[in-house]
């Protein structure tokens, strides 16, 4: 199992319990721990489906313009191509499985982000480096289209990466 330390950035930890090469790519599953305020911005998952089983806390799931909270045991799917997001409200850490299908890229991606905060390319999301770097990977493996910030800000942070000289790899 391999462990995902991306709490610097969006205040999280996942440990890929299956992962894309396990299952030909049908899919990516993830057991997350979400630090109290963690949570992701809205965006959505183009032909990739996303879920979310608390094991252990309150989840919030953004859809439809709506905050919607799981609780222990709940489970909720995300169709592909709708805009979400998700956020821990709550003073303590909420667990839940995370599953992606198709897998596509996602997996990689997060190995990429992981990879670079252990590297000290990736501080957060107030640095402006690491906000070039996470813009590159994300305009590699494409995980996901941001609504917000707008996909075309992450593009062109991308860009401005590569002709700065950065490289997601070495």
């Amino acid at each position: 199992m391999k462990v995902l330390d991306l709490r610097s950035i969006f205040g999280l930890q996942a440990t890929v319990t299956t992962s894309s090469l396990d299952t030909g790519g049908a899919f990516v599953e993830m057991e997350v721990t979400a630090e109290p305020g963690a949570g992701v911005t809205p965006h959505y998952h183009r032909g990739q489906e996303e879920s979310y089983q608390v094991l252990d806390g309150t989840l919030e799931v953004l859809r439809e313009g709506s905050w919607r909270a799981l609780r222990t045991g709940e489970s909720f799917t995300v169709p592909p191509d709708a805009v979400h997001a998700f956020r821990n409200p709550a003073n303590v850490p909420v667990r839940f499985l995370n599953v992606h299908r198709p897998a596509l890229q996602f997996e990689d991606h997060l190995t990429t982000v992981d990879r670079l905060v252990r590297e000290g390319k990736v501080r957060g999301m107030n640095d402006p480096r690491s906000l070039i770097y996470l813009s590159m990977s994300a305009a590699k493996y494409r995980p996901d289209v941001q609504v917000k910030p707008p996909h075309w800000v992450i593009s062109g942070m991308a860009l401005l990466g590569r002709a700065l000289g950065f490289r997601l790899q070495g």
